[in-house]
């Protein structure tokens, strides 16, 4: 299922003349990142918010362009929730943010740890914007917070893993 985008995505990924190894937190923190992320509201429980998680990674999939580009991948949008999908780079990933998050360019983003201890992840997206982000657990159940450009905090849930070993 997530093979052939990852195929086609792993294509885009400029490799620099010197690639750098990036240091352990950084591999920890795109693994922990590479997921579907469905937002958790109100007194919604993680199987509901959950719920068409698989499907919508497929549905993200059907939506890649015949052509990719970057200006071709920032039209490409989740459903609901955040679509985090890996590359062999770990400094970098795919980003697809659903429409309510206007304000977040889908494409190749940069990842950036900034204090692992407590989680914090510095996102820079397709556009250039600086998102943070925040990991963190709930039980069984990874979590990611993330402040919007008005300072409201988006609350998540990873639902499936897109991280492959």
């Amino acid at each position: 299922m997530l093979r052939p985008l990852l195929a086609v995505l792993v294509c885009l990924l400029p490799l620099p003349a010197a690639a750098q190894t990036p240091g352990p937190e950084i591999t920890r923190a795109a693994r922990a990142l590479s997921a579907m992320w469905r937002p958790i509201e109100g007194a919604a429980t993680v199987e509901q918010a959950c719920a068409g998680a698989l499907e919508e990674i497929e549905a993200v999939e059907a939506a890649l362009p015949p052509v990719v580009t970057q200006q071709s991948l920032a039209r490409v949008r989740a459903l609901r929730g955040l679509l985090i999908v890996p590359t062999e780079d770990h400094q970098v990933a795919y980003f697809f943010p659903d429409a309510s998050m206007s304000w977040f360019t889908s494409g190749m983003g940069a990842i950036a740890v900034i204090n692992e201890a407590e989680g914090f992840i510095g996102v820079r997206d397709a556009g250039g914007r600086d998102i943070a982000f925040q990991l963190g657990r709930g039980g069984e159940h990874a979590l990611l917070r993330i402040r919007n450009p008005g300072g409201q905090i988006l609350n998540f849930v990873g639902c499936a893993p897109t991280w492959r070993s």
